[in-house]
């Protein structure tokens, strides 16, 4: 839309207002004063604000370290604080101190004031650590001494909260401790009763014993099998032996040794010669022999046999098939008594493992017992320095950071804001009106919208003109339009001032009169 046709449309809305002077008058009488109505019946707003920091720092923790826990916050704080803030118990605080004890004795009427009271309360998180309380009523007085008895309850519910609660947890851990103390006790007890009743000995132990037996065993099985092997063969000999021998047993041994000689002496002349000395003493060894049977044979004769005697080499063997049935016999023995041995390590091995796993699990029970113990001894430290700094005032705190102000201006639109609002709002509803109406009527109110209508090129364009009667018309209704203008703006400046300053309507406009007859004198 061009320029030229945006004051074309101003004028004419103008005109049209012109045209209904004592209509527009009324209507913006009507919202004015209903928006000043508005203002007037609308309650006044006083808020307050108090601006709190959480003190998470202080001097004790850096020196101790990690040896204190100190009572700590949740990371949400905000939410924290209003939950504190919020609940029955601080707010009927609140309100035994500001409005007095069973100022509500009804539990309607306490529970609506409760409710009245978490909707005007609002606590936001700020940046940091900060945390801003507000609250709002149409008292200003009972805002300021509302919020400021809020913020003091919660200060001293919380150091109180923190107080009771690491006395708690101190308490809580004392008992753990001596609980663990307890425990530990009977634990070592269990493992000392344990070890002085099982002397089974170690694993290692009866394993080095079970391997000895072993290899023993094997050692006497094998000896067990050379014994019986020599048993048999001593039989053997002993059977192809005579129980008894004659007189001439030992002209017979005399014989083989000179058969032997002999054969040795054959095997030396079939190297050697006659002169080789070994070939020489063999020669005198058999003439001994052979002198010796010669002697024999001749004794024989005058000796008188008077009987057969038992054969010395069949005694011989059956001394030594005796010594080898001991000690067969006692192989067999012993071999018996090492596996009754190793039946018992094996028996003893099995107790040794149980017990082990039992130890074991002693031992696992007063470990775990124990380094509870040592970590409730060390909680139970840290608790005890924690109780001390909470009361001493370490920790966390909350301090007020922005004490509340006392609220001297509502806060919210005042009345000041529906005064000045209430002909503006008239006004824009009035043009807002006239445009809607000259935008949907279907009138002819421009000369190029005759000429785009018809067609035909329009010449010359008239304006109206008022008359006599007409124009003395319109100078009567300008008068008196005038009039209830300044009728309607005195009501309404004096409805303002008259809620303003708590002054009855009709003393005030008794007073305007006055000196307005004043001033006309």
């Amino acid at each position: 839309m061009e320029l030229n046709e945006i004051f074309k449309y101003i004028t004419v809305i103008w005109h049209e207002i012109c045209l209904r002077k004592f209509k527009a008058a009324i209507l913006v009488t009507l919202v004015s004063f209903a928006v000043l109505g508005v203002g007037v019946y609308k309650p006044s707003v006083f808020k307050s604000e108090v601006t709190i920091y959480a003190d998470t720092q202080n001097v004790i923790k850096p020196l101790l370290g990690k040896q204190t826990a100190v009572t700590n916050v949740k990371e949400n704080r905000a939410a924290q604080i209003r939950d504190i803030i919020y609940s029955p118990r601080q707010l009927n605080k609140v309100i035994d101190h500001i409005y007095g004890k069973n100022a509500f004795p009804d539990a309607a009427s306490l529970e609506n004031k409760l409710t009245n009271l978490r909707q005007n309360l609002k606590v936001e998180g700020q940046s940091g650590n900060y945390i801003k309380i507000s609250y709002q009523d149409n008292s200003p007085d009972r805002t300021f001494r509302l919020l400021n008895e809020v913020v003091l309850l919660f200060v001293e519910d919380s150091a109180s909260t923190k107080r009771d609660e690491s006395r708690s947890a101190y308490n809580f851990i004392e008992q753990q401790v001596d609980s663990y103390k307890a425990q530990l006790l009977l634990a070592e007890d269990k493992l000392k009763n344990f070890k002085s009743t099982h002397l089974d000995g170690t694993e290692s132990e009866v394993e080095s014993r079970i391997s000895t037996l072993r290899n023993n065993i094997e050692d006497m099985k094998i000896q067990q099998m050379e014994s019986l092997t020599r048993i048999s063969s001593l039989k053997t000999q002993l059977y192809s032996q005579d129980k008894f021998s004659s007189n001439d047993y030992e002209a017979s041994l005399y014989h083989s040794k000179l058969k032997a000689l002999q054969q040795h002496l054959d095997n030396l002349l079939l190297t050697y010669k006659d002169d080789y000395p070994e070939v020489i003493e063999v020669r005198y060894q058999i003439s001994d022999i052979k002198n010796t049977i010669k002697n024999l044979a001749e004794n024989k004769k005058e000796t008188v046999n008077v009987g057969n005697e038992f054969n010395p080499l069949y005694q011989e063997i059956s001394s030594k098939l005796s010594t080898a049935q001991v000690s067969h016999n006692t192989i067999k023995n012993r071999l018996s008594a090492f596996q009754v041995l190793l039946e018992e390590a094996y028996e003893r091995r099995k107790r040794i493992a149980n017990n082990q796993a039992e130890l074991s699990e002693l031992n696992r029970d007063n470990s775990v017992v124990k380094a509870l113990y040592e970590d409730m001894l060390a909680n139970k430290e840290k608790a005890r320095l924690s109780m001390v700094l909470d009361i001493e005032g370490q920790g966390v705190n909350y301090k007020i950071q922005e004490p509340a102000t006392y609220p001297t201006v509502p806060s919210g639109p005042r009345f000041l804001h529906f005064l000045i609002a209430g002909p503006i709002l008239g006004l824009g509803c009035l043009i807002i009106l006239f445009i809607a109406k000259i935008l949907l009527d279907n009138k002819i109110r421009f000369a190029s919208q005759l000429e785009s209508f018809t067609g035909v090129p329009l010449l010359v364009s008239i304006s109206h003109t008022l008359n006599r009667s007409e124009r003395k018309r319109r100078r009567i209704n300008n008068i008196t339009l005038t009039f209830y203008l300044l009728s309607t703006f005195t009501i309404y400046v004096a409805v303002a001032i008259a809620h303003k300053y708590d002054i009855p309507i009709d003393e005030l406009l008794t007073t305007f009169y006055s000196r307005l007859m004043e001033l006309m004198r």
